[in-house]
């Protein structure tokens, strides 16, 4: 998913992810995704042969994305710089349509239990708080690095699922304000 979207091959993950998100992957075909894209079936065929094969690739290319930034990170010391630029690194990737993965599970829990992505969503949110808290932390240090993880998730959701009549920009600066605070006792 993080991709630039300049290809097919990504214009067809991103349209996918969207179409799932909105309208349920269970009633998006991929001749309809196809036809949003501007391409036959057959090429659509060629990058991908299921519905399955474009979740599985764009949660793989999202949870690659996110452990690529965690490694970033893991050889800076840490301290409050290390975690409002691993903050910042995390809602940059969650712009724009980086947040489709997040929404794909909530919208479509199904699919999300039949596949491995709760289990890698387990682990790169653990070393998010591992990096964040430290190793060795203690209960209250995971449990604020794994809110400071959710408060970023939640606050770059384009449509926002808090009640809540806040712009994009107000809710992405207050998740992210959140985060800090949740996270500035473990630095």
């Amino acid at each position: 998913m993080p991709r630039n979207g300049n290809t097919t091959r990504d214009q067809i993950l991103g349209t996918a992810m969207r179409k799932f998100v909105e309208q349920g992957y269970d009633k998006t075909s991929l001749r309809e995704i196809a036809e949003e894209v501007g391409v036959t079936k057959a090429a659509l065929y060629y990058h991908f042969r299921t519905k399955d094969d474009i979740v599985r690739t764009a949660m793989d290319e999202f949870v690659d994305t996110v452990n690529e930034i965690l490694d970033r990170f893991e050889t800076q010391p840490p301290g409050e710089e290390r975690n409002a630029a691993l903050a910042d690194a995390i809602m940059e990737l969650l712009g724009d349509a980086g947040a489709l993965p997040f929404q794909f599970g909530q919208a479509n829990p199904t699919v999300m239990a039949r596949e491995s992505f709760g289990t890698r969503n387990k682990e790169y949110v653990g070393r998010f708080w591992s990096l964040a808290a430290g190793p060795d932390a203690s209960a209250d240090a995971v449990l604020r690095s794994t809110l400071a993880f959710g408060a970023l998730v939640m606050s770059s959701m384009p449509q926002s699922p808090l009640p809540t009549t806040a712009s994009p920009d107000e809710r992405r600066a207050a998740g992210r304000a959140l985060a800090l605070e949740l996270l500035a006792p473990l630095s």
